[in-house]
């Protein structure tokens, strides 16, 4: 949380993301100062403010990278995308590998040939395995 008071109880602005960059003016105990201080009635508040980080939250280098989520390793599964393509989330692709080999668990078919998130259905997904394109929610599949 980025605040406008070195503090805990500082009203909060926006968020910090991983990766993110930013200059740090100065530090107080355990805050970093990420702006200039500015006139606060841009944010509600009477006087100077500036933005401030807990420094716990930031690096001089950068971090590592996240280890990726692998959903499967099925060869049976072919065609589904990767995040963020289509503007896919990885929750998304995650209701679509589970569905797959929930899917193939079931003997529903023995391949999926391609999967993805419907446009026009509100909260479902699509998986197609030859043919027709099968139309899911996720409530519909166990475990999700």
């Amino acid at each position: 949380n980025v605040r406008l008071a070195h503090n805990p109880n500082g009203k909060i602005t926006n968020k910090l993301y991983r990766e993110q960059k930013v200059h740090v003016y100065e530090i107080k105990n355990t805050w970093a100062r990420i702006s200039e201080y500015y006139d606060g009635s841009k944010e509600g508040v009477s006087g100077k403010v500036a933005r401030w980080v807990s420094k716990k939250y930031l690096s001089a280098t950068r971090p590592s990278d996240k280890p990726k989520q692998k959903f499967s390793d099925d060869p049976r599964i072919k065609g589904i995308p990767k995040v963020p393509k289509y503007g896919l989330t990885e929750r998304d692709i995650q209701v679509l590998y589970t569905a797959a080999k929930y899917f193939l668990k079931k003997g529903r078919c023995r391949k999926i040939e391609y999967g993805d998130k419907s446009v026009s259905k509100p909260n479902t997904y699509y998986l197609n395995w030859g043919g027709r394109n099968y139309f899911f929610k996720p409530s519909e599949i166990p475990g999700l």
